[in-house]
């Protein structure tokens, strides 16, 4: 994203008309968001304007990367496309006028809401900011106070912050993500980890390389970490064929690394037992062993 573009749109707008939305978020039990649009004091848009603007303009010279499910490298942010979230539509659903509520939050459901969305709408595009919501605890065995007329007055729990950080924004085909875990979180995508996956479970059993596969396949979906490296395989699916093509490489690594792993069937299928053997395989199917150049040093993808 060009963020460079992204600063000169918003310092183009003019204070005086800006056309923006804020949006309040929770996800039901049923899986289906719903969102709040309070209205907002012109003053206070021109605050939260700059807020958002801010928080894009520190990041002006950092990194981008594309994005991956297995954790984003320190000192970088992420890049991704919308549509590539299962749930996108579904939160823009929620934020359609025809669904959105425009009535005040009932005080029970403000301990319920996710995420706020801000909606700047430009002659460029719509531009959104997405940011986990602040919630601020009741003291333990005490309360938050304000004076109010030279009376100290009691705030009730359902006070909700806007700090001057963002997590994610989105202009027109591109996502910028600027906390990793926010985007797990805003977007509830361990669903989407899950059926992926799924799917990169589906191509490694058509090899018929390991035993014991459907076993295999329900420790995998129990583990969030496996699963997340399993979505990234998805998308190197050709890396994978590979390794299995190039069977005795696999039996060499097992042996150069002394991996916990049996083969069967004639050297030609590994034998999957326990739990323990789970990311060994893993880092197995992504070609993640390797020998340094230099000092023939072995290791691995930690990552994986």
């Amino acid at each position: 994203m060009d963020i460079v573009n992204l600063v000169n749109i918003l310092n183009g707008l003019n204070d005086q008309d800006l056309d923006m939305r804020l949006y309040f978020t929770r996800k039901r039990p049923n899986r289906r968001y719903h969102s709040y649009s309070p209205t907002i004091h012109p003053d206070l848009q021109i605050e939260i304007k700059d807020i958002v603007k801010s928080a894009v303009e520190r990041v002006q010279e950092v990194e981008q990367r594309p994005f991956s499910p297995i954790g984003t490298i320190e000192g970088c942010i992420e890049t991704y496309t919308p549509n590539e979230v299962t749930s996108f539509n579904d939160i823009l659903e929620s934020l359609n006028e025809d669904f959105v509520n425009r009535q005040e939050v009932p005080p029970e459901e403000v301990g319920k809401l996710t995420f706020y969305c801000l909606k700047i709408i430009t002659d460029e595009g719509d531009i959104l900011f997405f940011r986990r919501v602040t919630k601020f605890n009741r003291l333990k065995g005490g309360f938050f106070g304000k004076f109010t007329n030279g009376d100290f007055q009691k705030l009730d729990d359902t006070l909700l912050g806007i700090d001057p950080n963002v997590d994610i924004v989105i202009f027109g085909e591109e996502m910028l993500i600027f906390n990793h875990i926010s985007l797990e979180r805003i977007f509830s995508i361990q669903d989407q980890y899950h059926e992926k996956a799924n799917q990169t479970l589906d191509l490694v059993n058509r090899t018929n390389r390991i035993t014991n596969f459907e076993q295999f396949r329900e420790d995998c979906l129990s583990d969030g970490r496996v699963t997340r490296a399993l979505t990234k395989l998805l998308n190197e699916e050709n890396r994978m064929h590979q390794v299995f093509e190039n069977f005795e490489n696999v039996i060499q690594v097992i042996d150069i690394f002394g991996l916990n792993i049996e083969l069967e069937d004639e050297n030609t299928r590994l034998v999957y037992e326990d739990k323990t053997q789970m990311l060994d395989i893993t880092r197995l199917m992504g070609d993640s062993f390797y020998r340094t150049w230099i000092n023939n040093r072995d290791g691995f993808d930690e990552g994986v």
